[in-house]
């Protein structure tokens, strides 16, 4: 399985948090300048993970955004299940397969998606965002 844009995008929002000082407020410009990726694009991203309450977001001249809870609260299999529109590994109505009502191959596959995001539930983003990584992040900003 391979997560969307969407969901890698989230990923990097918030371990980037991760490497920010608690107290101030990260702009999505200075996100999507790091990372290089579309400001618009990510204003989405940044969007949904507010509706989540993965991150808190202020609007206005001061605003921003940071981490709504500790790292160690956040488990990634969380954030996979609230960016990703679906996680059905097939779609057998699109078009229509005709094996559909013989076929046992999507219960296996939508096992091994359980089992995947499963997997995921078992780490948190403090688990991801280890010192090093904080480091990077203030070397590619400089």
């Amino acid at each position: 399985m391979q997560l969307t844009r969407h969901t890698d995008y989230a990923f990097r929002v918030l371990i980037y948090l991760c490497s920010e000082d608690k107290e101030q407020l990260a702009k999505a410009s200075e996100i999507a300048e790091v990372f290089d990726v579309s400001l618009n694009h990510l204003a989405k991203v940044i969007h949904q993970l507010g509706k989540a309450g993965f991150i808190t977001t202020l609007r206005g001249k001061y605003g921003g955004i940071r981490l709504a809870r500790p790292p160690q609260d956040i488990s990634l299999g969380a954030v996979v299940r609230a960016m990703e529109v679906t996680l059905d590994p097939v779609n057998c109505n699109q078009p229509v397969c005709r094996l559909r009502t013989n076929c046992q191959l999507k219960p296996i596959l939508n096992r091994a998606m359980e089992a995947f995001v499963s997997t995921l539930d078992e780490y948190t983003l403090a688990d991801v965002s280890q010192q090093d990584v904080q480091e990077l992040f203030v070397i590619m900003a400089d």
